[in-house]
């Protein structure tokens, strides 16, 4: 069995559940049907398990926490929902949350994904014309009775040496694409790729803007669900990763339960500012705090993958142009003189 759950995986389930509970149908009888309509074994297990401590229980949250399959995040607002009345619309929201974690999660993939390939196709160009085209073209110089330059005499040594060491340059290169799988499906690699992505000058704007979408969104569904802001908020941090992030809304709890209202505590801690601050004040006043919240969660999630769009934009050509032009250089170095001794065949 899994010991984790996918965000694909828990969107289907939230969906399903709320489609579910939307129809009237009960928690026990909502776990039944999708244990019946589950066709892979290991789903069977799963939700046979729900059920078995569904009847224990009588706690759809504590049945999740059981399991251990699901994040600590969704079983809170599960349990919130169930206390509060609004399971039905926590599971909407929270179907809500994982699709947008799922786009998300498959736009930086792709903005990851194509430019190593686009690096790895390049550079394998780059091999092949070191290793393979320019020992021919030395051939011919020296039935010529010429020698190459200096660089293309240098771009050739490099090649030799990818000849002579191919098998240890091969073996490099697969350990570092194994170790990059490796830290891409573990915790700790995921951990270790978001701080680095967090240093970064303009990634790190990308991280920020993931962040501030996942909290509003999370505190959007707890004030829908009427929880108090405390609680909210509490909540809500448990999906916070960026320590200045996490830092200022540590600081905005400390605010409200020292008695500042939600908009004071937002404020002065500098979580919220600007516009935004504005808006979730106007929010608070209309009595539709999570109404902008949500808003501002999709504001936060369009300035995610607008950046991710950019830094694709900026990143392919330039991968392309650097390799055009060290292909340029390589051909460049072996023709000019080729070209200058036809000239003279021809004169």
């Amino acid at each position: 069995m899994k010991k984790t759950l996918s965000n694909e995986e828990l969107f289907h389930f939230c969906e399903q559940f709320y489609i579910l509970l939307h129809s009237g149908i009960s928690c026990a009888e909502g776990l039944q049907l999708l244990y019946e309509d589950s066709q892979h074994p290991d789903s069977k297990e799963i939700f046979q398990q729900l059920i078995t401590s569904f009847e224990e229980t009588g706690s759809l949250a504590q049945s999740l926490k059981n399991a251990k399959l699901f994040p600590n995040s969704m079983i809170s607002f599960i349990k919130a929902g169930e206390e509060t009345g609004c399971l039905d619309e926590v599971m909407k929201s929270l179907s809500e949350r994982y699709e947008q974690e799922i786009a998300i999660s498959k736009t930086l993939k792709s903005a990851v994904t194509y430019p190593l390939l686009m690096l790895f196709m390049m550079g394998i160009v780059i091999v092949i014309l070191l290793s393979m085209v320019l020992p021919v073209f030395q051939q011919v110089f020296r039935q010529m009775g010429l020698e190459m330059n200096q660089l293309s005499n240098g771009l050739l040594k490099i090649g030799t040496a990818f000849s002579r060491y191919s098998t240890v340059v091969l073996c490099v290169i697969m350990l570092v694409i194994f170790a990059c799988i490796f830290l891409y499906f573990t915790e700790k690699g995921r951990t270790f790729f978001r701080q680095m992505a967090q240093r970064l000058p303009y990634l790190k704007n990308i991280s920020v803007s993931i962040d501030y979408s996942r909290l509003t969104q999370a505190m959007a569904m707890a004030m829908h669900s009427g929880l108090d802001h405390n609680t909210s908020l509490e909540m809500s941090l448990e999906l916070v990763q960026n320590p200045l992030i996490k830092e200022k809304a540590q600081k905005a709890l400390s605010l409200l339960e020292e008695g500042s209202l939600l908009e004071e505590a937002l404020s002065q801690s500098e979580l919220f500012q600007g516009m935004n601050a504005r808006l979730i004040t106007v929010g608070l006043h209309a009595g539709a705090a999570d109404e902008v919240m949500q808003k501002l969660s999709q504001r936060y999630q369009e300035d995610c993958l607008g950046m991710t769009e950019s830094v694709i934009s900026v990143l392919e050509p330039s991968i392309v142009i650097l390799f055009s032009v060290l292909v340029g250089l390589v051909l460049l170095s072996v023709m000019l003189p080729l070209l200058g001794i036809l000239s003279e065949i021809m004169i």
